[in-house]
């Protein structure tokens, strides 16, 4: 899967690149700090200080790598990315032969694993310009791929009936790791509720392709 990564100028000028493991582990506690504050406090809410007491870490180690919050989130987002792109290797990896229902399970399990990262990323993804403008590439990545899986599923799908229902399947899909956190609220089991919805969403769309592929004889 080949996700566009774009930083800023300004980021890739100022931040600094690990070369030692030791250096490598810090960051990513560091990253790890910030990325469960954001989720918490939110971007905005969440100060330097914060993420570096989180850590275990000094103020001055977080500035050595990460001279600004901007440049953290940049970075916590290159890794939202860099994880996403491994998560659906995964899935496209395993989707050839499988029924709606297990493609459904793949697909959901694929999302609650990227849920803390997403959690993070989510609150500032609109507010800082180097995010903004990843966004879309990001998200049009993954409905190429999800669109893959489909036509390979049954190549009786058009490339247009592919793409709607990967649009679609990705809004299912953006439900899950809000409906994990209400499912641990509440005790209800909403993410079964999820696997099932999207299960039967799947199964109707290769049926569909199905039937064009008979040439419309049901």
């Amino acid at each position: 899967m080949s996700i566009p990564r774009k930083m800023s100028i300004e980021t890739q000028l100022a931040a600094k690149e690990p070369k030692r493991a030791r250096g490598k582990l810090r960051v990513a506690a560091l990253l790890d700090a910030g990325a469960a504050l954001f989720a918490e406090k939110g971007y905005e809410a969440t100060t330097m200080t914060e993420i570096a007491q989180r850590s275990g870490a000094a103020i001055g180690s977080l500035y050595q790598f990460f001279p600004s919050k901007d440049a953290l989130a940049e970075a916590l987002f290159n890794r939202y990315a860099e994880r996403t792109a491994t998560a659906l290797q995964h899935v496209v990896d395993r989707a050839p032969g499988l029924s709606s229902a297990p493609l459904a399970d793949l697909l959901v399990d694929y999302k609650l694993a990227l849920r803390s990262d997403r959690d993070a990323v989510v609150d500032f993804s609109s507010s800082i310009a180097a995010v903004v403008e990843r966004r879309k590439p990001l998200r049009d990545a993954v409905r190429r791929e999800i669109a893959a899986i489909l036509r390979s599923a049954n190549d009786g799908l058009t490339d247009e009936q592919a793409t709607a229902a990967a649009v679609m399947i990705g809004e299912i899909m953006k439900t899950v790791p809000m409906l994990a956190k209400a499912e641990e609220d509440s005790r209800l089991p909403l993410i079964i509720q999820a696997r099932t919805a999207l299960a039967l969403y799947i199964e109707r769309v290769l049926d569909a392709g199905a039937v064009r592929r008979r040439g419309g004889r049901s």
